[in-house]
């Protein structure tokens, strides 16, 4: 299960945020705060996933972590799911922002945080990911946007 996503810039301001655990809020920040830390001590060609020995969420816990452009993408799962699955399901929301926003970069995450809401939401339910299959999820994107647009 994924406890949490996050998508970050290289100056460490956080786009994007999802806990799928209930954690209090100073608690949410400190996880944040913490992972961030993370990222600025690591290059872009570090290893991608590694235990959280230090307990940033929890101890049993693993960090995933994948550097594109300007924007780090990190996942904190459980010891049950696969950190391969999880860099490729990365993989598969880049690969969606590039289709959605036509070479996606920061600036996307920025100015449509509804579009990357509803991206992630579609893939990732309650920290367990439902889809990954891009047609479908691009499918189900435009029929919310067309939802939207008919009210």
């Amino acid at each position: 299960m994924i406890k949490v996503f996050l998508i970050v810039n290289s100056s460490g301001k956080i786009r994007i945020r999802r806990f799928y655990d209930e954690v209090e809020f100073a608690r949410q920040q400190q996880i944040e705060q913490k992972l961030v830390q993370l990222t600025s001590k690591l290059s872009p060609n570090s290893c991608n996933f590694f235990k959280d020995l230090d307990g940033i969420y929890d101890k049993k816990c693993k960090i995933v972590m994948r550097f594109f452009g300007t924007l780090y993408f990190i996942a904190v799962i459980d010891e049950d799911e696969s950190e391969l699955g999880v860099l490729d399901l990365i993989q598969n929301i880049v690969d969606l922002m590039d289709k959605i926003f036509e070479n996606a970069c920061e600036l996307d995450v920025l100015y449509h945080p509804d579009k990357m809401n509803a991206l992630i939401d579609e893939i990732i339910v309650a920290g367990i990911v439902v889809e990954t299959n891009i047609m479908d999820i691009q499918e189900a994107l435009k029929q919310q946007e067309t939802q939207i647009k008919n009210k």
